[in-house]
């Protein structure tokens, strides 16, 4: 009797454990799965400017027309001259008939310039960056080369491929659709032009500019401000053309850190500034979280 007690009880004690749910472990996270923050643009990507690191990539090494982001190579050039000392900001220069003539377009972001009159490297450094003011990128290359803007960029080609990077320019003040940069190389030479002029950030934040007498709004509006204003933001430049786009390249500091944003060929202004900024959080998100600091908070998240 004892034996098959024994017995059943070892049968029911199966059964009873046969039906319990195996517990299932918790997976670890998937580091290596690609991360997607939703940007509407065509190209992107944000580096840490310390490094020159890739945080994230969107279509990244695909050429697209960069629009007036044509125009931080035309600045990052005369920086170069004013460095090597064939320039000063308070150099003089002359306005062309032709430059002249596109100031006043009105199809084009422009300050006007006359043709008697001459006008300061500072003056029109500020007028690119704050106003993208192509009749000021015309003068500019005309007086660099000699020659022509055409000419000019045979220079500024030349500059692309000193720098490695995967860029053909065919104007000064990129009204051309031939230009096209990479997201990567358009990163890579803001990076530089910090790196060797920080000076021009004093230009890249101006929120206005007083230029001879009428006060200019800045295009850039992740500025202090501004419609999209993005906290650490100093710059750098924006563009459009119907072939490129909404574009921009954006940078911003946060502590110790400052990263490099650049946007091609996004749907709409709005759309541009989301897209930044998803780009800046994620690379100031990035970086801080490897020295254990969170946080990183948007309107747009």
């Amino acid at each position: 009797m004892k034996f098959y007690l024994s017995a059943l009880l070892s049968v029911l004690l199966l059964a009873f454990t046969s039906c319990e749910k195996t517990p299932i472990p918790n997976p670890e996270p998937d580091h290596d799965k690609p991360v997607s923050l939703g940007l509407s643009c065509q190209g992107a990507i944000v580096i840490d400017a310390a490094s020159g690191e890739a945080l994230y990539t969107h279509g990244s090494d695909y050429p697209l027309v960069p629009a007036s982001m044509t125009k931080v190579m035309t600045m990052y050039i005369v920086f170069d001259h004013i460095e090597k000392g064939y320039l000063s900001l308070d150099s003089q220069i002359p306005i062309s008939a032709n430059a002249a003539e596109r100031s006043v377009n009105p199809g084009e972001s422009n300050v006007p310039l006359n043709q008697y009159l001459t006008y300061s490297v500072d003056e029109m450094i500020g007028a690119l960056c704050v106003v993208s003011a192509n009749a000021c990128a015309v003068a500019l290359g005309e007086y660099l080369s000699g020659g022509t803007e055409t000419d000019f960029s045979v220079i500024m080609n030349r500059y692309a491929d000193s720098l490695k990077l995967e860029a053909r320019y065919f104007d000064a003040a990129g009204m051309s659709s031939k230009n096209e940069i990479t997201p990567r190389s358009m990163a890579l030479l803001t990076r530089e032009f910090i790196r060797r002029f920080p000076v021009i950030l004093e230009y890249t934040s101006l929120t206005s500019l007083n230029f001879r007498g009428t006060v200019y709004g800045a295009t850039n509006n992740m500025l202090p401000g501004k419609t999209y204003y993005y906290n650490g933001c100093d710059g750098f430049k924006t563009g459009y053309t119907s072939a490129a786009g909404l574009c921009i390249t954006a940078t911003a500091t946060l502590a110790d850190k400052r990263v490099i944003a650049v946007v091609m060929k996004a749907p709409s202004s709005y759309a541009r500034a989301q897209d930044a900024t998803r780009l800046m959080d994620y690379g100031f998100t990035t970086l801080m979280n490897r020295v254990a600091v969170y946080g990183i908070q948007s309107s747009f998240l």
